[in-house]
């Protein structure tokens, strides 16, 4: 069936490049692409389909009554499960013959992982050959055996001359129970080609061929808006579609169901705990701490609550024998709040994060298109269909949908915001040139304050916001000069839309901070109830570098397994206690290749006229680099989480682009074709590498040992043909 399937696709893909495509050039790349994975599919994804072909290999069985048993009673006629995580062993001796692959016929008990996904079992084979006859090689060949997976059922063995002795050791998941019907050795691995892969290979390279060949994709953005404004809604679609996905399997991993129930009667300290609080009319919430644990001298000493045994409310506040939540309000006042006094329920956690994340996706792409319809509307639709594509894949929010718990709501929503309020910062005039228009900038105010009511280190964002204002302010005195109108009049409405949702939300913030803590900056962090005691953690340099170094400088590793590109995490030996979330780590500087702009920025600085020098410099300067740099420096305390990319990342990569846009529109006009034509090749290999990394980095971060971990296994196969 599956070859039919990809017979069809395949004949399909080369009839639609036929009469879709409207040149010859096209058409015929089209049909040789398809041709060669046809190619591909055959003699290298599925080379182990002609491992038997021309050797002395014979179909044969023996007997499971032959074997030697140990670790259960019988394995074919008893369900063996690993519940007490022993290995059991089949050993077959005196076969003398050769032997090419080994095919397990299994039986799994029905019921494992409710009967709705399929189980898995590690195998090992120790065996002897004509080089090797005294004694087992141990480890020589080792497979997966997978439910629903017809080729993994296949183990390919590369030995000598005859088998003397062979020896099959197997393992399994906890609570998965098997059954041996029979080993047959010498049967051919069959033909298994993969539609998945096809389609793949085809959309990667065809996407490569467009972007470096279509001569609509070399105009400007200027002279084919409509085609710039669908690739970009059709990109930032994509991308919501990717977010809904990685939702429905982070559901269907840990509970088996696509999405939550809306009718919850739990939740977290956001969803529930904050929501409970508020509708009691308190800011500490209603959970009161333990007597044990206030009668500790130093409660935030995690070491001594775990020795003593003493419960507490994990990453919790406690302030004067009260739990409070760092998180921020914002989320429970515009969303779980108001669900929870309409329906009565709690509004659940990953389609929440689902929910703010989506936001913050369709606004980052508004916020790119902005950019570059007000500053760099001449440059190649090319660079611009890149550069968003690399700002969506890096721009960390993906991570928030693999493991959506409370921390993700906070960095979930302080990224739409954040994206909200830099958007109609930029649509609202107060840079560049056009009218500024009061109405965004009190839009951008508003999103930017309650950004810093979702995540309180996005206040930095709300400083940078100032220079943006005060250029604002500046040049609506002069437009209000110009246009013979009362300065001091026309000064106070400009700063009264800028400012007032900045006074109003801030003044929310600061009140809600006096009311837990009894000051209007204390935010309470110190307070948590953590792997670390805040109370008393030291300042080390050494931990700040560990941060730098992997948001931003750890080079990649590659090795032929999936998903081929690794992490490579370091904590630079330092010694010291320093928290590490998880180790998902490839510098900003690789994952996005445009990053490396930064060296060429003081020739784009000398490049500009001296009129638009320093503005560009006092607004870049703190909203690409000091602003991101501060949040990084401020992350020693938390420790490393390669989700803390979401507050920086976005803002890194447009301060970088726009370094490129900049020396490409300056160049001079006799080599300026030469230059577009390097950058339009640079920006797809940087896409490339985005794509690859960055897909690596999110797989990694999933959770894959939960229901649908088979589902993984055969996902991974389809890449690991040679397995």
């Amino acid at each position: 069936m599956s070859f039919v399937i990809y017979a069809v696709l395949a004949a399909a893909l080369i009839a639609a490049f036929l009469i879709v495509a409207k040149k010859k050039e096209t058409r015929r790349f089209g049909v040789l692409l398809v041709a060669v994975c046809v190619l591909l599919e055959i003699f290298l994804f599925n080379f182990h389909a002609f491992h038997l072909v021309g050797g002395d290999y014979e179909e044969f069985s023996i007997p499971l009554e032959d074997a030697k048993q140990y670790g259960f009673n019988n394995l074919r006629t008893d369900f063996v499960s690993n519940s007490e995580g022993r290995e059991v062993r089949l050993r077959f001796d005196e076969v003398g013959r050769p032997i090419g692959t080994v095919k397990f016929e299994i039986d799994y008990e029905e019921g494992n992982y409710g009967g709705k996904y399929a189980p898995y079992v590690d195998v090992r084979i120790d065996a002897s050959d004509d080089t090797n006859t005294a004694d087992f090689r141990m480890n020589v060949a080792e497979g997966q055996l997978i439910k629903g997976n017809e080729g993994s059922q296949y183990i390919i063995l590369d030995l000598s001359g005859n088998v003397k002795d062979i020896q099959f050791k197997m393992t399994t998941a906890d609570g998965v129970a098997y059954q041996i019907k029979s080993i047959i050795f010498n049967s051919p691995k069959p033909f298994e080609p993969s539609a998945w892969r096809l389609l793949a290979i085809v959309g990667i390279a065809f996407a490569i061929y467009a972007l470096l060949k279509f001569p609509s994709l070399k105009e400007s953005c200027e002279d084919r808006k409509k085609l710039w404004r669908g690739s970009a809604i059709v990109i930032t679609g994509a991308f919501c579609a990717i977010a809904v996905a990685l939702t429905v399997v982070y559901n269907l991993n840990s509970t088996g169901y696509p999405f939550t129930s809306f009718t919850l009667k739990t939740g977290n300290q956001i969803t529930r705990e904050l929501v409970d609080a508020f509708r009691a009319g308190q800011v500490h919430l209603l959970i009161e701490p333990t007597d044990e644990l206030l009668a500790l001298e130093n409660p935030y000493d995690w070491s001594v609550r775990l020795e003593e045994k003493i419960p507490s409310l994990w990453d919790h506040l406690l302030y004067e024998g009260k739990y409070y939540s760092y998180y921020g309000i914002a989320p429970v006042l515009l969303l779980f709040l108001p669900y929870n006094l309409i329906t009565g329920f709690y509004f659940p956690t990953p389609e929440a994060v689902l929910i703010f994340g989506v936001i913050g996706i369709i606004f980052l792409s508004l916020l790119f298109m902005e950019i570059i319809k007000r500053f760099f509307p001449r440059i190649p639709l090319s660079f611009a269909i890149c550069s968003l594509l690399i700002l969506q894949l890096c721009s960390g929010i993906m991570y928030c949908f693999c493991s959506p718990l409370f921390y993700e709501i906070a960095q979930a929503s302080g990224f739409a915001f954040t994206m909200m309020g830099f958007y109609f910062l930029i649509r609202s005039g107060v840079v560049g040139k056009g009218r500024i228009s009061r109405v965004s900038l009190c839009a951008s105010s508003f999103c930017l304050a309650t950004a810093v009511l979702c995540r309180p280190t996005l206040a930095l964002y709300c400083v940078v916001a100032l220079i943006f204002i005060a250029f604002g302010f500046f040049k609506n005195l002069r437009t209000a000069r110009d246009e013979g109108k009362k300065p001091l009049s026309s000064s106070v409405g400009y700063l009264a839309s800028a400012l007032v949702c900045f006074a109003v939300i801030g003044s929310i913030q600061m009140a809600y901070n006096y009311m837990r803590f009894g000051s209007i900056l204390d935010f309470g962090i110190q307070y948590s109830l953590t792997i670390n005691d805040f109370t008393r953690s030291q300042y080390h340099t050494d931990f700040v570098a560990i941060g730098f170094w992997n948001f931003l400088f750890a080079f990649p590793i590659v090795r032929p397994e999936f998903p081929f590109v690794f992490s490579n995490f370091s904590t630079l030996d330092v010694n010291g206690y320093y928290f590490v979330a998880n180790r998902n780590a490839i510098g900003l500087l690789w994952r996005a290749l445009p990053m490396l702009a930064y060296f060429l920025a003081i020739k784009a600085y000398r490049r500009l006229d001296k009129s638009t020098r320093r503005p560009a410099l006092a607004i870049l300067l703190p909203t690409c680099i000091i602003a991101p740099f501060i949040i990084i420096f401020t992350i020693w305390e938390s420790g490393y989480g390669v989700r803390y990319s979401v507050d920086f990342a976005v803002q890194m990569i447009i301060g970088a682009l726009m370094i490129i846009y900049t020396l490409v529109g300056t160049e001079k006009q006799e080599s300026r074709a030469i230059v577009k034509g390097f950058v339009e090749k640079f920006f797809v290999i940087a896409l490339f590498v985005a794509f690859v990394s960055n897909f690596a980095l999110i797989y990694d971060y999933l959770g894959k040992s939960g229901n649908l971990a088979a589902q993984f296994l055969n996902f991974e196969r389809i890449f690991e043909f040679w397995r």
